[in-house]
């Protein structure tokens, strides 16, 4: 799955120094000591409680001018566009375009602040956090040019509790009624009516007061997902809204033709007064959706004709590409390049491959070296040993022996043994991939290793556009397959819970290992007790490793992402995603 944010902060109450990734032009060396390559680097990320910096506009991004068509290349159409559903990373950059929330990310710099969006502030909380408050602000509306109430926020929260809703961020609807079974509880307003009022309580048009058993310190950073993004009861359409969203950011559906295009248009009833956070720069974006990356970084580099009011989104530059490209001094001009907040991994699928030792060998014999050569190799990232990213907070290395100490190329004749010797020599594995050039090629790689060591690999190539809703079906008849993760906003607390809570394997969720050990369970409820943010944070590092005991997944890498763009496009940047910032996006010319 394709996720999240490169933020970390150790409590919602305070600015705190924090690990971001920081972008510049990247070297060729996977060495950290490369003076060309970005480093992840400690920097201030706060929260804006007295409001001061929720107030648009936005700050204006230098030598930015207005008008044009930017195109956006991109291999697929979005998965999802109600924001309620949507989990994916480059989906929900465009969503964010379309889709105002309560709360949402400005970014200045290397300075990243979690500000009110719709709200006047980042929230209001007297109780340690089992309340929070937030007043919506004045002249927001819709892209029909109705006013933006607090009932909508309301009904968007309680439609999100609908199993129609299940791919969904999950986080405020398990807190609002203390279970991870919150359909149960409250089916949404379809089945259920109205939200209660000691849940989710609204005071006129512009107050909305979220009331929770236990505190939420996170609360505001859960208030900028999908769930808060307000939708009026009688336009709720319910599963059209999928293919045609309430839009209230710069931008709105002009036109969308599936798997083929959308075009962006300004929303006249935007107000930037109302929103520090984004932009309306140019006229309209234009996605071209079907270009690989190969096609994408050619066009690009080449900028002809309208290429040069083109950019990437979210696909790096062609691995085949990359030592050309990244050794160019005027292409170089043209990439922007970051580590990001997630972590690769192979999932195995535990339901499935029972035995440990199959999955030991599995984690001996996985090819890292040769798969990630076929994704660009060092710029692709660093190998990872953990299940977790470095960039959240408590994350450190750690040593165990048998899983953090293999070797990168993969061992097949170490492989080989551990499945000689539990019986299990000549085992099947359906191998799972995406099924663009580039995953082909890994796919291939991985497949070879693990065929070295004794196994019997089947390839099974899976659409793109669907492969994540494919993949995270609990019966999805496959074996190993690629799955990715970055935290929602990165602490543990949105990333061990939702890949390796076994209460939460379930068609749609993230928990694509089906992982599931009753003790790991027990200390992932013991740990969200934690008030401290750093000690909980040390304490999701050791889960990290307890988990790893077990090998439910290879770690592959952590990923880092450049992105090109046209020679006549100004603005590029990396959003909170590590996805192309659009909404800093101008044509020079």
């Amino acid at each position: 799955m394709l996720k999240r944010k490169p933020i970390l902060v150790a409590s919602a109450f305070a600015t705190s120094a924090v690990l971001i990734a920081s972008g510049c032009s990247a070297g060729g060396q996977n060495a950290g000591s490369d003076p060309n390559r970005a480093q992840a680097e400690v920097a201030k990320v706060s929260i804006d409680k007295d409001g001061s910096l929720s107030k648009g506009p936005a700050p204006e991004i230098k030598d930015s001018r207005k008008g044009g068509n930017v195109n956006i290349l991109w291999r697929q159409d979005l998965a999802h566009y109600d924001p309620a559903v949507s989990q994916s990373s480059p989906d929900n950059t465009v969503l964010e375009m379309i889709s105002r929330r309560l709360t949402h990310y400005r970014i200045e710099g290397d300075k990243t602040t979690l500000v009110g969006d719709l709200a006047t502030n980042a929230g209001e909380s007297t109780d340690g956090g089992k309340t929070w408050k937030y007043t919506l602000k004045d002249g927001i509306k819709y892209s029909d040019g109705t006013p933006i109430v607090a009932k909508d926020v309301k009904y968007a929260v309680a439609r999100s509790f609908s199993t129609l809703y299940a791919r969904g961020f999950p986080y405020i609807q398990t807190w609002l009624a203390d279970s991870e079974n919150f359909a149960k509880v409250y089916p949404g307003p379809y089945e259920g009516g109205e939200l209660s009022n000691d849940k989710v309580e609204v005071q006129g048009d512009k107050t909305i007061i979220f009331k929770f058993s236990q505190p939420r310190p996170d609360f505001p950073f859960a208030a900028a997902l999908g769930a808060t993004a307000p939708v009026p009861q009688a336009k709720d359409t319910k599963e059209a809204m999928d293919q045609a969203p309430i839009t209230s950011g710069p931008y709105k559906i002009g036109s969308h033709e599936p798997d083929k295009s959308l075009k962006l248009v300004r929303n006249e009833n935007w107000d930037p007064s109302t929103d520090s956070i984004r932009h309306q720069y140019v006229d309209s974006f234009t996605f071209q959706f079907g270009p690989q990356v190969g096609e994408v970084t050619d066009r690009l580099a080449a900028s002809a004709g309208d290429d040069k009011n083109s950019a990437s989104i979210y696909q790096a530059v062609a691995p085949e590409r990359f030592e050309q490209v990244m050794n160019d001094p005027k292409i170089k001009q043209q990439i922007i390049d970051k580590p990001t907040a997630q972590v690769d991994l192979y999932a195995i699928n535990t339901t499935r491959v029972t035995d440990l030792n199959v999955r030991k060998a599995l984690l001996v014999a996985f090819p890292k070296e040769q798969a990630r050569l076929q994704k660009g190799g060092p710029y692709q990232g660093d190998f990872a040993t953990t299940l977790g990213s470095p960039s959240t907070l408590g994350w450190k290395k750690y040593d165990l022996p048998g899983v953090t100490d293999v070797d990168p190329k993969g061992d097949p004749e170490k492989a080989k043994k551990i499945l000689t010797d539990a019986g299990k020599l000549g085992y099947s594995i359906s191998l799972g991939y995406n099924q663009t050039p580039t995953s082909e090629k890994e796919a291939l790689a991985i497949a070879e290793g693990l065929t070295k060591a004794g196994f019997k690999v089947e390839k099974i190539p899976m659409q793109p556009k669907t492969f994540n809703d494919t993949r995270d079906k609990i019966n999805n008849n496959l074996d190993f397959y690629w799955s990715a993760w970055a935290a929602d906003w990165p602490t543990g607390v949105t990333v061990y819970p939702e890949l390796f809570d076994g209460r939460k394997v379930a068609d749609g969720r993230p928990n694509n290992t089906h992982f599931n050990n009753a003790d790991v369970n027990a200390d992932i409820d013991r740990i969200l007790k934690i008030t401290d943010s750093t000690e909980q944070g040390a304490e999701f590092n050791k889960l990290d490793k307890k988990i790893m005991e077990s090998v439910p997944a290879v770690p592959y890498v952590y990923p880092r992402r450049q992105l090109m763009f046209g020679t006549n496009v100004g603005g590029a940047s990396f959003d909170v995603h590590t996805v192309m910032n659009l909404t800093n996006l101008f044509l020079k010319s």
